[in-house]
C-alpha cells in the first residue's frame, strides 16, 4: 500500500531522466520507525523497532526535519495540522499526538494509519487527517485515525474543528488523499486534544541533525536496482521525539 507522508514530503530520485526519456517506475516506500544508529556523507544507518538494521542511501532529494514542543495554546487558526486518533466520544476523534506541519496542503486527506507512540510503542491502527484548522476552543474529552489539516476557532474545552480534502466520499465520510486535479471532496472532524497529547512542530533540519541514538521516523523506497534510498528523516530535538 502507497505511504502518503504528512511530517515532510517524500521525493526519492536516481538519477535526471532525459526529456524524452521514459518517465522512472514509481518506488516501493515504507516507513521505517527506531533510532539512528550511524550516519556518513553517503547513508544513514537505523536501528529499527523490531531489531534490523536498514542502510539507506541519502541523495541529493533526502530531506531531514526535526520536531519541536509546542502547546495547545500556541496553536492558531488556519495552521496546517496532522493529528493521529482514535475514535473519541460523541463522533469526536480523539488526539494521541498532534503535529503542526511545515507545508500546507501536504499529504491532505483523511486515510489508514498505524500509529506508534515513541513513549510505549503501543500499535493503534487508525487514519491520517491531513487539513486545515477552522475552529480551536475548550472541550471535554481501538481503531485510530490521522487528521491534517487547518485550525479554526470554537468554544468549549481543547477541540480543534479540521477540515480537509480528501479523495471521495465513503458512507457519507470523505476520505482518501486528495489528488491534484481532481474534484475530491471536503471533510470536517472534531478533535478532542487531552492535557497529555504531545504536541510538536515539525522544522527543517538538516543532516548534521541525525546522531547515533535519536528517535527517527523516516520514509524510504527501494528501486528496482534493489537499492535502498532515503526519502525523507523527521528526527528527535531536545528530547522531543517523533512519534507517527
Amino acid at each position: 500500500m502507497r505511504i502518503y507522508l504528512f511530517s515532510l514530503a517524500l521525493t526519492l530520485s536516481t538519477a535526471a531522466m532525459a526529456a524524452d526519456a521514459p518517465a522512472p517506475a514509481p518506488l516501493k516506500t515504507f516507513l521505517v520507525r527506531g533510532t539512528v544508529k550511524s550516519i556518513t556523507a553517503a547513508t544513514l544507518t537505523i536501528k529499527t523497532d523490531t531489531g534490523m538494521d536498514i542502510v539507506a542511501a541519502i541523495t541529493p532529494t533526502s530531506r531531514f526535519g526535526v520536531v519541536e514542543a509546542r502547546t495547545f495554546n500556541q496553536l492558531k487558526p488556519t495552521d496546517f495540522v496532522g493529528i493521529t486518533a482514535v475514535p473519541g466520544r460523541n463522533g469526536h476523534l480523539s488526539a494521541e499526538e498532534l503535529h503542526i506541519l511545515p507545508v500546507v496542503g501536504m499529504g491532505e486527506g483523511q486515510y489508514p494509519w498505524n500509529h506508534h507512540p515513541s513513549s510505549s510503542r503501543a500499535v493503534s491502527m487508525g487514519s491520517m487527517t491531513n487539513g486545515s484548522v477552522t475552529a480551536k476552543g475548550a472541550a471535554p474529552v481501538s481503531m485510530g485515525s490521522m487528521t491534517n489539516g487547518s485550525v479554526t476557532q470554537t468554544s468549549g474545552a481543547r477541540q480543534l474543528t479540521v477540515t480537509y480534502h480528501g479523495a471521495e466520499m465513503v458512507d457519507g465520510r470523505c476520505e482518501g488523499r486528495a489528488e491534484p486535479g481532481m474534484p475530491g471532496c471536503k471533510g470536517t472532524d472534531i478533535v478532542d486534544v487531552s492535557p497529555t497529547t504531545p504536541i510538536v512542530a515539525v522544522v527543517a533540519g538538516s543532516r548534521a541533525d541525525a546522531k547515533a541514538g535519536l528517535a527517527i521516523f523516516a520514509a524510504v523506497g527501494i528501486d528496482q536496482s534493489g537499492h535502498t534510498l532515503l526519502g525523507s528523516a523527521t528526527l528527535e530535538k531536545n528530547g522531543v521525539k517523533p512519534q507517527f
